[in-house]
């Protein structure tokens, strides 16, 4: 990690007085958590494959993996994967691994390494064949605990910190994870991931105040920060620039300082506290109402020690990593979140860039594109507009974005390198309440076409044969709309 980060003082899981707030780690975590540290211990001498996922969760959980096998004086070798479907399974068994660590995946797939000694560190919805019990698995659904309340990072977190105090300096990366999985948007962080922060807190590595909810805090010029902020947005002053000049003008708040425009993290406290007024006294006098007050504000959460910039903040960071292994450089993020920031950061920096552009493209040929609607699922075919491994991320910023309607699921169709198709899904939060399971519709829509699929109730996604996405229609959409009490009678589908 990256020198000069604060040393822990002592384990919450493997010895030691608890920090304040880990207490309430749900002890059913705590106990597998020492199980898979007593599975670590059990493999020296032997090199642990690190097999981990390519979105930001999994990227922050494989760096703790790996630096904590490292620290451990075990060998290791890290594997990506967009998924563990029969093309990556090949992929894992055939580096002949000696014992293998599952990261931010594996518990939909652990039947399919018998012969290996497994490790799974997973939140995603599992499946159960009777064996998922008999090797080290630490997943917060196998004990009835939701899966949005701690991430695949948090796990191989849980694990890291059993396995060894020294690890506790890892904590930040676990909610980078966390946050990188939407886990803290609807109210804040929860279960295990509210106690990791609490503990982070507590700690001195983690920093938590309540503030602006838009993105961008540390990396966004102010005008632009303000500019592009359009929910909640302010009436007269966010989504032009010219109207931030003047509201920054009106309170004799300077956008820049020497030379160059401020940041949000950047400004003084008692700068940030006169414009947070100022935008609620707008929101009220537009007749907004309170509730749209206070959807400007969030849980805004600051790694301790990192400089300005977008590894500071979890979001940012999220996004960051997200930029890296999503364009077939993990390498890169790993690094990065390992600790580099050197040539490493500066080319995820880079990566980042490229990502915000095609975002925007994607997000272009999704509007072009047009969405079908059918009785429990709304979806669209991106064909080769957008990369496959970023077609999860496309799914959420249209739902939230694009004015898409939120009492239908959102399926996003787009090839992959391979020819196959990808398959991403999204439940707008008012379904999330209603019974929604989009992993196993998904799931079992995957495997009617010769596919496989899975994630978790409210986001999931599978990889199916290319041709196939009409009949993965007509059977993912009766399944959606009767796990939201909708009645589905499929409609001739233009692919």
């Amino acid at each position: 990690m990256r020198r000069g980060s604060p040393r822990p003082r002592a384990g919450f899981i493997s010895h030691g007085r608890p920090w304040p707030g880990v207490e309430h780690v749900d002890p059913r975590l705590v106990r597998r958590a020492r199980d898979a540290a007593a599975w670590i211990r059990e493999h020296r001498g032997r090199t642990v494959t690190v097999v981990h996922h390519v979105d930001a969760d999994g990227v922050t959980a494989g760096a703790v993996a790996l630096e904590a096998l490292e620290r451990a004086g075990i060998d290791a070798r890290e594997v990506m994967v967009k998924s563990l479907d029969d093309l990556h399974v090949r992929k894992v068994l055939d580096a002949g691994p000696e014992a293998l660590w599952f990261c931010d995946l594996g518990s939909a797939a652990y039947m399919r390494f018998p012969d290996v000694p497994r490790l799974v560190c997973d939140h995603h919805t599992l499946v159960r064949d009777g064996t998922e019990e008999t090797f080290a698995h630490l997943n917060p659904q196998l004990d009835g605990i939701d899966g949005g309340t701690v991430s695949g990072a948090g796990c191989a977190f849980l694990a890291a910190e059993a396995l060894d105090p020294v690890n506790a300096d890892l904590l930040p990366l676990a909610l980078v994870g966390a946050s990188a999985d939407l886990q803290d948007r609807q109210g804040g962080f929860r279960g295990a991931d509210r106690a990791l922060l609490e503990a982070g807190v507590a700690a001195g590595r983690l920093e938590a105040a309540w503030d602006l909810a838009w993105f961008g805090p540390e990396s966004r010029p102010l005008r632009k920060y303000f500019g592009l902020a359009r929910d909640p947005g302010v009436p007269t002053v966010t989504g032009d620039r010219r109207a931030v000049e003047a509201f920054f003008a009106l309170l004799d708040i300077p956008l820049l300082a020497k030379g160059a425009e401020r940041t949000w993290g950047a400004l003084r406290e008692e700068e940030r506290r006169r414009i947070r007024s100022a935008l609620v006294e707008r929101v009220l006098r537009a007749g907004l109402g309170a509730d749209h007050a206070r959807r400007l504000f969030r849980e805004v959460v600051r790694i301790a020690g990192e400089a300005p910039g977008p590894t500071r903040e979890l979001q940012e960071y999220g996004t960051l990593l997200n930029s890296t292994a999503r364009y077939d450089r993990p390498e890169v993020g790993l690094a990065v979140a390992r600790g580099d920031r050197g040539d490493a950061y500066q080319e995820a920096l880079g990566l980042l860039q490229g990502h915000r552009k095609h975002l925007v493209a994607a997000l272009d040929a999704f509007g072009q594109a047009g969405v079908a609607e059918e009785q429990g699922i709304q979806w669209v075919h991106l064909r080769d507009r957008v990369r496959d491994t970023v077609l999860g991320i496309v799914c959420g910023m249209a739902l939230d974005g694009l004015g898409l309607r939120r009492d239908l699921a959102l399926v996003g169709f787009a090839h992959t390198t391979d020819g196959r198709t990808k398959v991403s899904s999204r439940a707008p939060y008012e379904l999330q309440h209603r019974g929604i399971d989009l992993a196993a519709a998904m799931r079992t829509a995957a495997e009617a076409v010769g596919g496989q699929g899975g994630g978790h109730r409210g986001a999931a996604g599978a990889t199916i044969p290319r041709g196939t996405e009409a009949e993965f229609l007509r059977t993912v959409d009766p399944l959606v709309a009767a796990q939201t009490g909708r009645t589905s009678t499929v409609s001739p589908h233009r692919l």
